[in-house]
């Protein structure tokens, strides 16, 4: 977990992207955090990827011939097993730079003896290892914002590479250009017990934020028939729920939240809580969205 202020804006740290980057892309802390990883934002995430292989199959059909899917920061599997059920003779190669997360995936197989789910870590940044023109679809899901200016870095032609002529890619990622649930009750409660307080961005300059930077960069890497929509998934994890992801998950993002915040976090705590059960209708009404884009390879 993240050290107090290791994630502020104090201008005389380490530049704020910087940090971010260390965080977001640390395999140790995405280990560590896997074992709960599952249970809140595992469960938006499903939700995102369930539509988002709806999308998929309309565009580019799973039953081609020598179809083959590789789902890039596949976490603990919320695409994966989704797409493993929709289409039972998949191959799917599912990555991660997180051995705890792929081995949380692989715990969660519905039926291990026919699974057709192999694993490889591995940076979605530049998935090295993995066999030029050799998938019919790259899924990425809630991923991809961990890069910055994936279309102008390379990564996107990275993508391209792995995908046969035709081949499509997959993406689905946090809408924070729409109302973000979490965020916003956790700026709520800080505010009310630091009306100082000043919620640091989500995400540094140049990370892609919602639907619109999620198309445009897909057309300026060369996409071809790009499909994009907003789609509401909701953070519906119940008080419980929401207050073990905020406080005991280590997941980077409440942790980045929490130490920003210089004053008491038991205060905040408390005031979260409250306002779980006044203003979220006891955590099952808090608004998420999620941006979801499919696009065929670049000529």
């Amino acid at each position: 977990m993240a050290t107090s202020g290791e994630l502020s804006n104090d201008a005389t740290e380490v530049p704020y992207e910087s940090r971010y980057h260390r965080v977001w892309s640390d395999a140790t802390r995405w280990d560590n955090t896997a074992a709960q990883y599952d249970d809140a934002v595992g469960r938006s995430s499903r939700a995102a990827a369930a539509h988002l292989i709806t999308l998929a199959d309309a565009l580019h059909p799973f039953s081609v011939p020598s179809a083959r899917a590789i789902d890039l920061g596949a976490g603990t599997g919320s695409l994966t097993h989704q797409l493993a059920a929709y289409a039972p003779t998949l191959p799917i190669l599912a990555t991660d730079i997180s051995p705890g997360m792929l081995d949380k995936l692989m715990s969660l197989r519905s039926n291990p003896a026919t699974s057709n789910i192999s694993i490889q870590v591995t940076d979605m940044a530049a998935p090295v290892g993995a066999a030029e023109a050799a998938f019919s679809h790259v899924f990425s899901t809630m991923a991809i914002q961990i890069l910055p200016a994936p279309d102008e870095t390379g990564t996107l032609a990275q993508w391209a590479r792995l995908l046969t002529p035709d081949g499509i890619v997959a993406i689905g990622m946090w809408d924070f250009d729409e109302n973000c649930g979490p965020h916003a009750l956790w700026a709520e409660a800080a505010v009310a017990v630091d009306p100082c307080y000043v919620n640091p961005p989500l995400l540094p300059p140049r990370h892609w934020t919602g639907c619109a930077q999620l198309r445009a960069g897909l057309e300026a890497a060369g996409f071809r028939d790009v499909k994009t929509e907003v789609h509401r998934i909701g953070f519906d994890v119940g008080k419980e729920g929401f207050m073990r992801f905020f406080w005991d998950s280590g997941n980077p993002m409440p942790v980045d939240r929490q130490s920003s915040f210089k004053g008491d976090l038991n205060k905040v705590r408390m005031e979260m809580e409250r306002l779980l059960d006044d203003v979220y209708d006891g955590g099952r009404n808090i608004p998420m969205s999620a941006a979801l884009a499919v696009g065929r390879k670049p000529k």
